[in-house]
């Protein structure tokens, strides 16, 4: 005797093997979404990783840069010619057998005037903007400069004296 399975059997064993496999496919697919739903999470962190490298970077490099500066400046600083400069400058050193000499302004009203002005150009170094120097021939500026030097200070503004 030879068993044949029946179709009716087959037939109505079928719905249950495809509702196991049902049941497979949706635990499948809610897997594959939580998986790429971490791997999206880490791409997006590994691109944010990335870009504070990149900034770390950058700011590394500038502050690279402005070591080198500093210590440029560091050893311009610690030469002798620049220390005797300052000292010079700002302590009033002088060497045995030099005279120094200091200048003051001769017109004190200037100096008045900046000081009610709110000493916004205490050295009188903005020229307003009314105030033209007076055109005078070439001449007449080599003349004042040999024969009337104040009146040739007053005549040339400051910006052509140096």
């Amino acid at each position: 005797m030879i068993y044949v399975p029946s179709m009716s059997r087959s037939f109505s064993f079928a719905p249950k093997k495809m509702m196991k496999w049902r049941y497979l496919f949706i635990v499948n697919l809610c897997l594959v979404l939580l998986i790429s739903i971490s791997l999206g999470r880490e791409l997006i962190r590994a691109h944010e990783i990335q870009k504070q490298i990149k900034q770390l970077q950058t700011q590394a490099d500038e502050l690279k840069s402005k070591n080198l500066a500093m210590t440029d400046w560091q050893t311009s600083v610690q030469t002798e010619s620049f220390v005797e400069r300052e000292a010079r400058l700002k302590l009033g050193l002088k060497k045995p057998g030099e005279q120094v000499v200091i200048v003051k302004d001769s017109d004190p009203k200037k100096t008045a005037e900046a000081s009610k002005k709110g000493g916004a150009d205490p050295l009188n170094l903005v020229i307003p903007e009314q105030s033209s120097p007076d055109k005078l021939a070439n001449s007449t500026k080599w003349w004042y400069y040999f024969f009337h030097k104040q009146a040739y200070l007053e005549l040339i503004p400051y910006e052509s004296r140096l």
